[in-house]
């Protein structure tokens, strides 16, 4: 994994808290937080933690209800792919495939091709079908292709493979290391799941009732 730690952070989050408008209740404390180019990192912690209050922290797109103080910069124009936890939420139930890929992302017939086929999907077979059609797993890389056709600087995924079996777990990760080597994007994946940061090779990122904590990378753990 290339990791460019001269370079500034994608996301930076400094003294970030994020609290209820109308009671001011914190629900999540990020003291310091960057998000280096090309880097991995999972976050983990208990359901209920706030971990996906964190992935909306980074991309700087709360819930309604909540609001932001502390310091959130980001490099300009960053493009930022976003990955729900189940695919199907990522498309369009009724629209074929190739087209909701098209329409999307405005990416052109050969782009579509080369990512979906770096995903091990085959746009001439799966193209026409609808969703209703695809399985969990092939649901779940047309989430992926989705969010990597944009060429984004940045992933977000929120617990992608928690919906599939052991077999697709596996294969989704595959492909979500295999795109981020590839591009150069960063990516960072919340999961309950220690498997999935250990396939990633991801610095962790810890939450635990709100409190946000950058654990130690893998080399620092090694040692």
């Amino acid at each position: 994994m290339s990791v460019h730690p001269a370079s500034p952070p994608l996301v930076h989050l400094q003294g970030v808290e994020v609290v209820t408008r109308r009671t001011r209740q914190t629900l999540l404390s990020v003291p310091d937080l960057p998000i280096a180019p090309a880097s991995r990192a999972a976050v983990m912690g208990p359901s209920g933690a706030g971990k996906s209050m964190l992935l909306s922290a980074l991309t700087g797109r709360l819930p309604a209800g909540v609001e932001m103080t502390g310091l959130r910069r980001a490099t300009s124009d960053l493009r930022i792919g976003f990955v729900p936890q189940r695919g199907a939420d990522a498309v369009h139930p009724l629209m074929p495939i190739a087209r909701q890929l098209r329409a999307v992302t405005g990416a052109d017939a050969a782009r579509i091709r080369q990512v979906l086929a770096a995903v091990g999907l085959d746009l001439q077979l799966l193209g026409r079908r609808r969703p209703a059609e695809l399985s969990g797993g092939q649901l779940q890389r047309v989430a992926i292709s989705l969010a990597f056709l944009g060429s984004p600087a940045l992933v977000i995924a929120d617990e992608p493979t928690s919906a599939l079996d052991g077999a697709s777990r596996d294969e989704t990760l595959a492909v979500l290391s295999e795109l981020s080597e590839t591009t150069g994007s960063a990516l960072v994946v919340a999961t309950h799941d220690p498997q999935v940061r250990d396939r990633l090779d991801a610095q962790l990122i810890r939450v635990a009732s709100g409190q946000v904590a950058l654990g130690l990378d893998r080399e620092a753990e090694a040692a």
